[in-house]
């Protein structure tokens, strides 16, 4: 049993406000599942704590082996958690055929129960699953909408590490992105990504800078997820623009916005709000 999913970029973080915005990135995970009698997990050819694995099978009943092969670094803001758990979820489900629904759902009620989202990741989930950009309720466990347009994207993997979190902090402050919701509701993602990535920057602490010199080249990016990684959206002069810039920073990937579902999912309208 194979599954796989993408890494997913931000458009609007959804920790502040329970609201998010991201697309699928053509970065892969891959995850191959064979029952066992102990839990195993092994992340490219390294075996890893089986915690948050035995916390997604248990809804199954079951134990098993796990292998992922994941081009996703993790802890970088680019959904690796919520890409892994789709992949694992596609492969256990795929048997009794895959509702995007359904996957999504339980992906976000496993997150939030293992204690790796503040929100359950609905939107990061939704993107990382479906690939496109969607627009979601994290709270609600719905989309407002998905689409897809041909676009590319530059990754920057900076050398700094995340920053602390301080959720209930960044909610005090929520109010101060009611511009970039109004904004999200017109689908204008360069200002909403402006907006975005000024607020998490300073409440978690990353260099403004980094957006800021492709803002003033008229590139749409900013902060992915709660960091530390940058994404930037165009066309492939804008994006090997923003990868010249971003090179001294650290690592800068250069891939697709995923055009299609990672798998052959099939999709109702109880994905989406009313």
């Amino acid at each position: 049993m194979i599954g796989k999913a993408y890494a997913a970029g931000t458009v609007l973080n959804a920790l502040a406000t329970g609201i998010g915005s991201a697309f699928g990135i053509d970065l892969i995970t891959k995850a191959k599942v064979k029952p066992d009698s102990v839990n195993v997990l092994i992340v490219n050819g390294e075996e890893r704590s089986a915690e948050i694995l035995g916390k997604v099978l248990t809804h199954f009943g079951i134990k098993a082996q796990v292998v992922v092969k994941t081009e996703i670094p993790e802890r970088s803001g680019l959904g690796s958690s919520s890409a892994f758990i789709n992949a694992v979820l596609c492969a256990l489900m795929k048997e009794k055929g895959l509702f995007a629904h359904e996957i999504l759902r339980l992906n976000a009620e496993l997150s939030l129960k293992a204690g790796i989202s503040y929100t359950g990741a609905f939107d990061d989930a939704s993107a990382s699953l479906l690939g496109g950009f969607v627009v979601s309720e994290n709270y609600q466990m719905k989309l407002r909408s998905w689409f897809h347009c041909r676009k590319k994207t530059a990754v920057l993997i900076p050398e700094f590490k995340r920053g602390d979190v301080d959720w209930n902090k960044i909610r005090a402050e929520s109010h101060r992105l009611k511009s970039a919701l109004e904004k999200l509701e017109d689908l204008r993602f360069f200002e909403v990504m402006v907006e975005n990535t000024k607020f998490y920057c300073q409440m978690i602490g990353y260099p403004i800078e980094i957006a800021e010199r492709l803002w003033k080249e008229g590139i749409c990016c900013g902060l992915s997820g709660n960091g530390p990684a940058f994404v930037a959206i165009g066309s492939k002069e804008e994006v090997l623009i923003a990868k010249e810039v971003w090179r001294e920073y650290g690592e800068v990937l250069v891939r697709k916005i995923a055009e299609m579902p990672a798998e052959h999912v099939v999709i109702t309208s109880e994905l989406f709000m009313p």
